[in-house]
């Protein structure tokens, strides 16, 4: 099981302002270059104003883009990036309460049901926070950071 401590001190964290270099607010060309990789993906409405796009040198996190500016970075799978209190994909969702308790909002999975749920903590109310989606088991599967398009269930909807 992957716990935080091992992550190495120089690693970026995971924040409502972005990851590393890459930061909320950047154009997709800002973003790419941030990442030093090509960015590939579609757009997720008729109008293109939402666009998803990952980068294969960056498996399993990708960045959503509203307007043109990225709005999203969200990591899932096996990624081993964490957030600066240390939870990352694996975690559980009393680690979480632990990390976050004042602030921290619960809700039910909108496809799974509880116990599944979204953990969400805001920095900035309702503008800018972190969401850990929990699977059935309580373990943390996805974390989405940003503006509050963390709260959308797939893509801009």
């Amino acid at each position: 099981m992957f716990t935080a401590l091992f992550v190495a001190a120089s690693a970026p964290f995971l924040t409502p302002d972005g990851w590393g270099k890459v930061r909320i607010g950047m154009t997709q060309s800002q973003v790419a270059k941030a990442l030093g990789a090509k960015l590939e993906g579609e757009a997720l409405d008729d109008e293109f104003t939402c666009v998803e796009k990952v980068a294969a040198a960056y498996p399993d996190m990708w960045f959503l883009f509203e307007g043109g500016k990225l709005s999203r970075i969200s990591i899932g799978d096996k990624s081993r990036v964490t957030t600066p209190r240390g939870i990352g994909i694996g975690a559980t969702a009393g680690q979480v309460r632990k990390s976050y308790s004042k602030g921290l909002m619960a809700e039910p999975h909108y496809y799974l049901g509880l116990p599944a749920e979204y953990l969400t903590y805001w920095t900035l109310a309702e503008k800018r926070g972190v969401r850990f989606e929990t699977d059935t088991k309580r373990r943390v599967e996805t974390i989405h950071a940003g503006l509050d398009s963390i709260r959308l269930v797939e893509g801009c909807a």
